[in-house]
């Protein structure tokens, strides 16, 4: 069979009786959506708890309860006495609002649950994808699920997660734009869809400001078609198109309670590299966790690929794949953004080669019969149906109440001690930015702090904490220039060790978490 006759399967594009029909009937993709739901939480040993592993969502649901008490976003720090007053821009503020909802009508469940949603929402999303650019469909499984233990490494309750979820579906819709309209044609399949995404940008720009890497990717989709016309492998419709889409959700991103202003923030945070430096999901990569090892699956696959796309003057999918693999090699943060782009590029590339071998071979073969179940069941992988809301009600309502987290982890936050000390809430405290982020969610709205995981403290206070948790010579005139009472810290951390030895400081309280020392008054 000559190579030049093998087409990917068409796209399935029922009717709209059909598809109203087909609604409420049960899907495979249906079944995905609810097993990775029930593969990552309901039978996993830490369950829905892991997602309240980082104090964040503690920081969020604080400035979320400041939000709807005083009906507008704080322009101003409310929860810090090192800085009180200093302006700072709740730039995620949406998220904030969510999550104090949800925790006033659910509390913990209700964020966790969330959480858990989106996170199974974006790797059903990207299945979904894989199957729109043509991948074979249990490629298609495989890598989603690769994708999956690759992004677990921001399986956390944080504004970030709509940041995944929402750059994986504009990577969906911009892939159906920009695929053939059938298996023989080499038109692309345009969509209006593509016009859904200066909403979501509205959206977007309100609970997380990744939505940056947005304007990345159009950029690219813009100068990768205008590369593409002029090599003679694209036209100019396609650049105006992309470039008119970018301009359109340009102009969304204005729709904020900050305006212009919120710009200049996330462009200042971008250019302050002294800061970003001293927090650890900003550097390199390491290479040594799991989820990173999967990264660099993904990362080498797609960076062996660039090659043959340059062959074939495609511009678009190496631009994407070489300016996130930089962004990813030097940003930890930024590798999940990686994968959730990069992996339904992979499964569809790998499925060319795979459909041309399966189909040269004999019709009995375990490829040519792996490639018949493939198309087969394509079909009820491209659709869900209302039976995956059934799905996540019946979990909600009816998944043992000993499964949801009502307190953060005792292990990793001063639980217990916070609730024997009530006077946390009006001391003027030093504590590391995770505990420092749950303390002010738990006593909200009287607790201030010395410092939290906000990034607006800059970087002279970053390079402050910093010695102060190493004990480095004069934390005590640290802690006497900020007027400090009491430190709350880990029993292995340098700082307890300086603070024990030194008499102006009395350990008052202790359990296997933290330590608590008070400053002693003269007498």
């Amino acid at each position: 069979m000559d190579s030049a006759t093998i087409q990917p399967p068409p796209l399935v594009r029922p009717s709209k009786t059909s598809w109203l029909r087909k609604s409420f009937i049960p899907s495979l993709c249906d079944v995905f959506f609810l097993a990775v739901i029930a593969w990552s939480f309901l039978t996993a040993e830490t369950g829905w708890r892991r997602l309240l592993w980082d104090g964040d969502v503690a920081l969020h649901t604080a400035i979320g309860n400041w939000v709807l008490e005083h009906g507008q976003a704080p322009v101003r720090d409310p929860f810090s006495f090192t800085l009180p007053g200093a302006p700072w821009l709740a730039v995620e503020w949406g998220t904030g609002v969510v999550f104090a909802a949800l925790d006033h009508a659910f509390g913990l469940k209700g964020i966790v649950f969330l959480s858990g949603v989106m996170i199974a929402a974006l790797i059903t999303v990207l299945l979904r994808t894989m199957l729109t650019a043509r991948a074979n469909t249990l490629f298609a499984l495989l890598v989603a699920l690769l994708a999956s233990n690759a992004l677990s490494l921001h399986y956390h309750a944080r504004p970030h997660l709509f940041t995944l979820l929402f750059i994986a579906i504009a990577a969906w819709i911009l892939t159906k734009d920009r695929s053939p309209d059938d298996g023989a044609s080499g038109e692309e399949g345009r969509t209006r869809w593509i016009w859904l995404l200066p909403p979501l940008t509205i959206l977007w720009v309100n609970l997380h400001p990744g939505f940056a890497i947005l304007f990345a990717y159009l950029g690219v989709l813009v100068v990768g078609s205008a590369l593409e016309r002029a090599f003679g492998n694209g036209s100019r419709e396609a650049t105006v198109r992309y470039a008119g889409l970018t301009a359109a959700c340009g102009a969304a991103t204005f729709v904020n309670p900050f305006g212009w202003k919120l710009h200049a923030e996330i462009l200042s945070y971008f250019q302050a590299k002294g800061m970003t430096d001293l927090i650890q999901e900003f550097q390199a990569p390491s290479f040594r966790t799991s989820p990173q090892l999967y990264f660099m699956v993904f990362l080498l696959a797609g960076i062996a690929l660039c090659g043959l796309f340059l062959s074939q003057r495609r511009f678009i999918e190496p631009l994407l794949i070489l300016g996130l693999a930089y962004a990813s090699l030097t940003s930890v943060r930024h590798s999940t953004i990686f994968v959730v782009i990069v992996a339904p590029i992979v499964a569809a590339e790998l499925s060319v080669y795979w459909r041309t071998f399966a189909l040269r071979q004999p019709r009995g073969s375990v490829s040519r019969i792996l490639e018949g179940l493939s198309t087969e069941k394509r079909a009820a992988f491209s659709r869900n149906s209302i039976w995956a809301l059934a799905g996540l009600a019946a979990i909600f309502v009816w998944a043992p109440r000993e499964q949801w987290p009502t307190a953060f982890d005792t292990k990793l936050f001063p639980v217990a001690m916070a609730a024997r000390h009530p006077e946390f809430a009006t001391a003027r405290m030093f504590t590391t930015e995770q505990w420092a982020d749950y303390l002010l969610y738990r006593n909200y709205p009287r607790q201030r702090v010395f410092y939290d995981d906000r990034s607006f403290y800059g970087e002279k206070m970053f390079r402050t904490v910093r010695d102060l948790l190493n004990g480095a010579s004069g934390w005590q005139a640290t802690l006497d220039r900020y007027h400090t009472d009491l430190v709350v810290i880990e029993p292995g951390s340098l700082l307890a060790g300086r603070v024990r030895d030194d008499p102006a400081w009395k350990l008052i309280d202790s359990d296997k978490t933290a330590l608590l020392f008070a400053r002693q008054r003269a007498q």
